[in-house]
Parts: structure tokens; sequence; C-alpha cells
């Protein structure tokens, strides 16, 4: 504040004024000062003023949605990562929209934490550059920025693979994509890949009428599915979904029809939330250790909090497994 003072040629009292959006400022004032905040790169910080150290005890969660059971379940396991070493976890929704990850990218939108981790989907590669210096920050997901930004990623591809080989080794030949949306962000394509690269590999290819598109939603799955159905098209014997949400639609759907699972059709998700070992049948869904992501990103955050080392590379990866159930036995 006092450089930004003696920059703009204003007391330390009228900086205060403006940053706290006073009404009597002179505008000439206030332009001035403002001009000098921004050529400064000067955020004000509210703990800051309190706090010497300039911690809060408090970490954002910044996720897309909590629409997808998967987020919800992130959320648990990083409260519950975060707790023993004496953080408060706020949550911030950025509903996939690419300048809200930008802000908090830029240290913008969460100016009272000590950090952030954060599930992007609409950031690219070179969008590390706009990172606020000096912010602890941590991706989790598939992203990976330029830059010293540290990461936790999920194997998206190699999983897929493995659904692939499951339904292949299972007598499947005819499978159905649902929620095929490989250039709308790279878990979708990292998904996609993986699942045609297993099919692939046993000479099999999924035919256009069987790359289906659409939002990650119970009610989008529901609705291809039964649009399918409804326009006479063939029939797959499969249907890989890319997470589980459009996996219970799709069983919702098939059962409404009278569509036999597995036998007829198997059905198979992404994510093992906790619906899917409920369902009727119970779901096959790969299951990201989400308890291990939630930590290992915490832990990451601690360290570029407090300078204390964990011992974590700056990117890393968790494991997964396919949880195998009643719907592509």
């Amino acid at each position: 504040m006092h450089d930004v003072a003696r920059a703009a040629g204003v007391s330390q009292r009228t900086v205060s004024n403006v940053v706290n959006d006073y009404p009597y400022v002179r505008p000439e004032t206030r332009q001035r000062v403002l001009a000098a905040m921004e050529a400064l790169g000067y955020v004000p910080n509210a703990a800051a003023r309190s706090l010497r150290a300039a911690r809060t005890g408090l970490i954002a969660l910044v996720v897309p949605e909590f629409r997808a059971r998967y987020f919800a379940e992130l959320a648990e396991q990083v409260v519950r990562a975060a707790e023993p070493l004496g953080y408060t976890v706020l949550i911030e929704l950025t509903e996939s929209d690419r300048e809200r990850e930008l802000k908090v990218l830029s240290g913008e939108l969460n100016q009272l934490t000590d950090g952030a981790i954060m599930s992007a989907v609409a950031l690219r590669p070179g969008d590390g550059r706009r990172r606020r210096p000096g912010y602890p920050i941590v991706l989790v997901g598939d992203e990976v920025l330029e830059g010293p930004i540290h990461h936790v990623g999920i194997p998206n591809r190699e999983a897929a693979l493995a659904v692939a080989r499951h339904l292949v080794a299972g007598g499947r030949r005819r499978p159905m994509v649902l929620g095929y949306r490989p250039h709308v962000h790279i878990t979708a394509r990292m998904r996609a890949e993986g699942f045609l690269d297993g099919l692939a590999e046993a000479g099999l290819k999924v035919p256009d009428e069987l790359l289906v598109g659409g939002d990650w939603s119970r009610k989008v799955g529901r609705q291809a599915v039964e649009e399918h159905l409804s326009a006479g098209r063939p029939m797959p014997d499969a249907i890989f979904a890319m997470n589980d949400s459009l996996a219970l639609g799709a069983l919702r759907a098939l059962a409404e029809r009278g569509v036999r699972v597995p036998e007829d059709v198997a059905v198979v998700g992404f994510d093992d939330v906790e619906e899917a070992r409920y369902s009727t049948p119970s779901l096959t869904s790969v299951a990201p250790d989400v308890e291990a992501l939630a930590s290992t990103a915490v832990a990451m955050l601690h360290e570029q909090i407090t300078g204390k080392p964990s011992g974590l590379d700056s990117h890393a990866m968790v494991g997964f497994s396919l949880q195998v159930r009643e719907s592509s036995r």
C-alpha cells in the first residue's frame, strides 16, 4: 500500500479509501490510484491486514460442478486430508467457465485463501503463464500447464483401455461410446482414445453411429439411449459411458425398453460413485483412487504454503481399479 501511495502521489489513507470503495474520493484521484495498483500488480489481501504471516488457514477447492457425484466425493476426501493440517476448505464452482478458471489461476477469486486445489476443464497448457506468482495452487485432472505448477492426475487413457479389454474378453464386439466429446476437453479425449485403442488391439472399431455425444449427465444418458432405440438403429452389445451419471441414465432407459443388462447389452461407467454399487443391476465402473488424489493434492499445497518439503514430485499420478459388477458380467 505504501508503494502504491508513493507511485500515485497520495497518502496511504487515500489508497485504503480507494481499495474499500469509499465514495468520498475524487474521480481523478481514484483513477490515479487504480492505475498505480495495476502497474505494480497490487492485490489487496484481507488476511495480511490482520495476520503478520498473511495466512488464514483457508484453502479453496475449485470444481466445475456438483451434478456429477465424483466432485462431491473429491470434496469429501480433500476436507478429510486438509483437516489434520489445520485447514478449512472453501468450495468454489466454476461451471466449466474458462474465465473463472483463469481468475483462480491468477489469484483473483480466492484472495482470502492460502492456496487452491483446482479441477480445471477449460484451461490450456499456455495458461500456466498467467498464474499469479507466489500463489500456491495444485491442479487435479488431466491438463498439465506450462511452468512450475503442481499437478495430480488420473490415468484416464489406461483406465479406458482396461474397460475395452474387459468388454472384448466378455465377447462384446459392437460397443457404443456414450458421452463422446474428444474435442471438448482433455479428459474426454483421453478416455475416448484409450477405449478406441483397446478395441483396435482386437481388430474392432466403433461405427460413427455409436459414437454418441452430449453432456455427461443422467438425463443425457437416458435420452441418448432412448433416441437410439426409437430410431431403430442397430443395437450395441455394450455401452461405455464416459462417467457414471451417463451410465446410470443409460441403465434406466434400457430397463424401460425391456433390454436386458448384461445379457443383451453390457454397461460400464467411470468414477465408481456410490450409486454405482446400488443400481439395478449394479454398475461396473472404473474406480480412480480419489483418496490418494485428494491427499496428494493437499500435501503438495501444504508444501507450497509452508515451505516444508513433502517428498513428492511436482507431478504425480494415482492408481485406479476396474470394479466389475452385474452390469457387465
